[in-house]
């Protein structure tokens, strides 16, 4: 999963990146790739004692001013979620630094599917069902609301990836402050409505100062803080349920490991993410829910309680299974 962190100057975009780094002398230069925190993976660790363990990954990369410039606006059509860092600690202007980044959106959408739609109507395509939808498409941004709040089916999302719209990708609004928040967490909720964007209160000083502390001592002390979790698992859980991802897992002595996939994905669609060859030759697939592996990770007792189950391709994969897929190629 590719996350952009864009902000316009003094925002705090490159504290956050560094404390999302777990260092202060960061190169953000270069796109960060952060492990995916999962504590079901911890305990299947502990359980198998693999020789590794493998997270899901999430790879950041820095958006530097200006950030609608060409060259930004392709690393922003990279990516699958937009992370727009914003103020809230000195100006607190939140609804004019979110409407200035989502005009600059529609601005470049816009541009793009001009372009697209004249190539149409030259190849006298101009009738056509996706002409048709691009249109549709171009006069809602006309109206100045962003894509995100737009309803599309299915089929009209696929037409429209390979154009990697900016103002369709899930958009996370960090309300970067120190202490209390310059503008209220009230006016917070509006403007995430406003914009279909998805608010997270942080602080990037803190969060730059959390990286210091031994990682088996953080999780006590963002409790007694009144957290649930660092800024980073918050930015990437919200990243998730935006893409509405899940994990799925396979354990043994050799590795134990995380993979996102799509939620609704079949059990043959996981298997591709494994490998092509998987999913070519899938046969079937044997399925434990977390939940049940963790209570008695023993094989045959599971077996006999009827909770370790063999799933045809068309099994819809759920949030923590552990499978095991059977193929032939």
């Amino acid at each position: 999963m590719k996350i952009a962190l864009m902000g316009y100057p003094g925002s705090g975009r490159t504290t956050l990146l560094k404390a999302l780094a777990g260092a202060e002398d960061t190169d953000t230069t270069k796109p960060l790739t952060v492990k995916v925190p999962d504590n079901r993976l911890d305990l299947l660790e502990e359980i198998h004692d693999p020789q590794k363990k493998v997270h899901a990954t999430v790879v950041f990369s820095d958006i530097p001013s200006p950030v609608f410039s060409p060259k930004n606006i392709a690393l922003l059509r990279n990516s699958a979620v937009l992370c727009l860092v914003l103020d809230n600690y000195a100006l607190g202007n939140l609804g004019e630094q979110l409407t200035g980044a989502d005009s600059e959106m529609m601005l470049s959408d816009m541009t793009l599917l001009d372009k697209r739609l004249a190539r149409l109507r030259k190849e006298g395509s101009g009738r056509s069902r996706e002409a048709l939808l691009l249109e549709r498409v171009y006069e809602w941004l006309e109206s100045g609301t962003p894509l995100r709040k737009m309803k599309l089916d299915r089929g009209e999302l696929e037409t429209l990836s390979p154009y990697a719209l900016l103002s369709l990708k899930p958009l996370l609004a960090v309300s970067n402050r120190m202490g209390e928040p310059v503008t209220p967490e009230e006016t917070l909720a509006e403007l995430s409505k406003q914009h279909g964007a998805i608010v997270i209160p942080l602080d990037a000083g803190f969060e730059l100062e959390l990286g210091a502390i031994p990682e088996e001592e953080r999780s006590e002390f963002l409790e007694s803080m009144g957290y649930d979790g660092s800024g980073l698992e918050r930015l990437i859980r919200a990243a998730q349920n935006a893409l509405d991802l899940i994990v799925f897992f396979t354990k043994g002595s050799d590795e134990v490991r995380a993979w996102p996939v799509r939620r609704g994905a079949t059990a043959q669609e996981a298997a591709g993410v494994i490998h092509s060859d998987m999913q070519r030759g899938f046969i079937r697939a044997v399925v434990i829910s977390f939940e049940s592996y963790i209570e008695t990770p023993d094989t045959s007792k599971l077996r006999e309680r009827g909770e370790l189950r063999i799933e045809g391709k068309d099994y819809i994969v759920l949030d923590g299974d552990i499978m095991e897929i059977r193929f032939s190629v």
